[in-house]
């Protein structure tokens, strides 16, 4: 990782400035915790961060930052990375390594992604830590949300938010990042805000294909037998269905702003999103939000995607007609 992506941008952030301003002041928190869903900007931050500490500018071309873009910087650590089942046995091993000293003499961080992902029992081992913590080491904790994250945990930390970028930020950040002008035009509209998102709605090559093929299922999911005969649709597959789930995502975000009266970013198929809208209540869109939120869960868990979209179609036939009946 010798470039850094979306630096300009995060550097933007409130969540940024933040930290940065809390590092001017020598006052760097032993511990944040950054609610995003932005992976891609959650990368950068945590890069920004590291050279913030070691750089007085975080120039990003010193020698310091070089070995922090380069992650060869032995007091900084990236935690978890790949791996979803962090287990009590191996957060033991980053505590009793936090009370060691720097490598470097300076400071040591530690950066865990997907914090979200732990059970309780690795969050607790790591709680004596953040409760009692060593002087010149901090922890630097992000997730998609708070939900499964313990209270404890969170009442140790500095809570801040990583929130959508605008849309302009994010059109320039996908054209200095290579993307063609009119593909990026397209991810800055369509991912509200998401670095992650945008790129990559801008560079599926089959994008109106896809959304067409999840507008179609939704128009003909109408039971349990749709449901069977709709595993075998080709978007299901398991180096697709990840992208799928991400224009469900958009097709219902679409429907949500259509109930609202708002404008619909894929106008392009307003007819399919009408006809969606009249069969999923602005009830029943926001339950199939929660129900793509815990398919998102399941994949990071490693849960085969045939069961997962099983889950998925089986879901949303019943919040369908759950929120239908509701209103009857």
């Amino acid at each position: 990782m010798s470039t850094l992506r979306y630096a300009d941008e995060v550097k933007q952030s409130s969540a940024y400035k933040s930290i940065a301003a809390d590092i001017e002041r020598g006052e760097f928190s032993h511990a944040y915790f950054i609610c995003s869903e932005d992976k891609d900007a959650i990368d950068t931050l945590f890069a920004l961060v590291a050279m913030r500490v070691y750089c007085p500018d975080g120039c990003g071309k010193c020698a310091e930052c070089h070995k922090v873009l380069m992650r060869s910087k032995p007091d900084v650590k990236y935690l978890a990375e790949g791996k979803e089942n962090f287990t009590v046995a191996e957060m033991t091993e980053v505590t009793e390594d936090a009370g060691m000293t720097a490598f470097e003499g300076g400071r040591k961080l530690y950066f865990f992604k997907n914090f979200e992902n732990l059970a309780e029992p690795p969050q607790n081992k790591l709680l004596k830590t953040l409760e009692e913590p060593f002087e010149k080491v901090h922890f630097i904790l992000s997730a998609s949300s708070t939900a499964s994250v313990l209270p404890t945990v969170l009442s140790r930390v500095k809570q801040l938010s990583l929130t959508a970028f605008p849309e302009e930020s994010v059109r320039q950040a996908l054209i200095k990042d290579g993307v063609p002008a009119d593909r990026a035009a397209r991810g800055a509209k369509l991912a509200q805000g998401n670095l992650t998102r945008a790129r990559e709605f801008a560079v599926d090559e089959d994008f109106q294909r896809h959304v067409g093929e999840v507008t179609d299922l939704l128009l003909s999911l109408k039971s349990s037998a749709d449901a069977y005969r709709f595993l075998r649709e080709g978007i299901f597959s398991k180096e697709r269905i990840e992208r799928t789930i991400s224009m469900f995502e958009l097709v219902f975000h679409c429907v949500m702003s259509r109930h609202l009266d708002l404008p619909v970013a894929l106008a392009e198929h307003k007819e399919a999103i009408d006809g969606i809208a009249e069969m999923y209540s602005l009830a029943a869109v926001g339950e199939a939000s929660e129900v793509l939120l815990t398919c998102r869960a399941r994949l990071k868990a490693n849960c085969n995607a045939t069961n997962v979209a099983d889950y998925l179609l089986l879901k949303l036939v019943e919040v369908k007609y759950k929120c239908r009946s509701s209103l009857a």
